[in-house]
């Protein structure tokens, strides 16, 4: 891959390898294995052959049914599920950082976004993917849901792929019905122009043992017709695939989509048909009581985003409904938005800021704990992403997408109840191995296959070279403004 090139570090994973009955075995893990039942087991094992678990259980028994080629001591910290991002804008990490906090938000799309979208290159957004795909990585996040914002989808399949880890990818900001003072040159601008576009990641999909594969998308926000909405719902159908839009962002949104279709949102993509099962809405920060029915009814997933709405002062944790629609058992899952709309890919803030904001707007201690913001992070992560039979849980036959802690870090100490020292406490902080698709792909703290520190500075000097084709002047030589007891300057 191009953006890559030179950057395998050959680093080997194991010693002296013997043939066993397994590949893979992970041992003394408190594991939460997030199945169908929240079992626990305070000193498990979980055995990996090729890309799947095949067994998951007490140590004592797991290991001596298993000759494993590697052994990875987990010395009782905990092991879980890697974390799915279900919306994320992964290219945009290469200008991570580029809009101040004095600029409003709607100068943002000419002063930012329009000369990003003007300049940016398919290296450009490589980088930016393996940017994003790194920190994800080395976050406990092992599977992302791209937004349908990357101009050059092959160039995010080929970052992921490089780093290791598994994405749901569409094509790029595909709608017909844009605002012509937010057109860029290479988005559609008509239906038969979205129509050539849409459902082009599919083809991913045929092989099943894909790290990366395709969903379909829609940028939303107002900007599809209903004819795009159904052509894109049936190629999810044909395709077994979620269809992924943006909605209720702001309170404006949900306004303007009333004042065009006359009723809630919702309520007419009920009536077109495209509110179902497979379809996965970004935000939804902004519902009324019926659009709440109707996504409890048709089973459709919310990738919430807490930090996405608080950066920009949105109101979607103190407005939005996601605490009382998880506990009316809805698809409820969880997202990091993008470099410059909560500016941090790590699913462990936004579990943490999901829990407290809820129990702050609701006053109530137990409108969400622990135990389910993690199930939003793993098993809702997967269902809203389409892969719900592959992973969200360790359990034999998924696939072995699995995180590792250390118990060498203060968070996750004294040794007591492990999901609340994860969520409120430890963190991303105590990852010390991550495995995806049963290959280790985080080893002990390192990379197995790259050279992080290089592509770090590889990305760095193409972002600053990023920001001289859009004009935008970084690193200023004092702060834009103070503000507090010595008053604006």
């Amino acid at each position: 891959m191009s953006a890559a090139n030179g950057v395998a570090a050959g680093r080997g994973t194991t010693g002296p390898e013997r043939r066993g009955s397994v590949d893979l075995l992970v041992r003394h893990g408190h594991v939460l294995t997030m199945d169908d039942e929240s079992r626990v087991i305070r000193d498990g094992a979980v055995a990996i052959r090729g890309r799947r678990i095949v067994e998951v259980g007490e140590d004592a028994e797991v290991a001596a049914r298993h000759d494993a080629r590697r052994t990875i001591d987990a010395d009782g910290a905990p092991v879980h599920p890697g974390f799915v991002d279900t919306h994320l804008h992964a290219s945009f990490h290469i200008f991570r950082g580029a809009v101040p906090d004095h600029v409003s938000e709607a100068e943002v799309f000419d002063a930012i976004e329009r000369p990003y979208y003007n300049a940016v290159t398919d290296e450009d957004e490589e980088l930016g993917v393996l940017l994003a795909s790194l920190e994800m990585i080395r976050n406990g996040t092992t599977c992302f849901l791209e937004a349908g914002t990357v101009l050059a989808p092959s160039a995010a399949a080929a970052a992921a792929e490089a780093v290791g880890i598994r994405a749901v990818i569409a094509d790029a900001r595909v709608m017909d019905n844009p605002r012509p003072e937010r057109r860029i040159r290479r988005s559609p601008a008509n239906l038969d122009e979205a129509l050539a576009r849409l459902g082009g990641e599919l083809r991913r999909n045929a092989d099943p043992d894909a790290l990366v594969t395709g969903h379909v998308a829609v940028l939303g926000f107002g900007t599809a017709t209903d004819d795009l909405l159904r052509e894109a719902k049936r190629l999810a159908d044909a395709g077994g695939a979620v269809l992924n839009m943006h909605h209720a962002y702001g309170v404006g949104d949900t306004a303007n989509d009333r004042a065009r279709f006359g009723v809630d949102p919702l309520v007419h993509f009920a009536e077109v048909g495209i509110l179902a099962r497979n379809l996965t809405l970004g935000h939804a920060n902004h519902l009324t009581d019926r659009e709440c029915d109707l996504l409890i009814e048709t089973g459709a997933s919310i990738a919430w985003a807490p930090a996405a709405s608080m950066l920009w002062g949105h109101g979607g944790t103190i407005h939005g409904r996601h605490a009382e629609l998880w506990h009316r058992g809805a698809a409820i899952a969880l997202g990091s938005d993008s470099g410059n709309w909560s500016n941090d890919f790590d699913l462990f803030r936004q579990a943490n800021l999901a829990v407290l904001t809820a129990r702050e707007a609701h006053e109530d201690r137990t409108a969400l704990i622990a135990e389910d913001v993690l199930e939003m992070a793993t098993r809702g992560g997967a269902r809203a992403a389409g892969l719900e039979d592959r992973i969200g849980s360790i359990e034999p036959g998924k696939r072995a997408d699995l995180v590792i802690h250390t118990l060498d870090r203060p968070g996750l100490m004294p040794v007591t109840d492990m999901a609340r020292n994860l969520v409120y406490a430890s963190g991303s902080r105590s990852i010390r191995t991550v495995i995806v698709d049963g290959a280790v792909v985080l080893d002990d703290g390192a990379f197995a296959r790259l050279d992080e520190a290089r592509l770090l500075a590889q990305v760095n000097a193409a972002s600053q070279a990023l920001f001289g084709r859009m004009g935008v002047t970084m690193s200023p030589n004092r702060f834009p403004g103070r503000r507090g007891p010595a008053g604006r300057p």
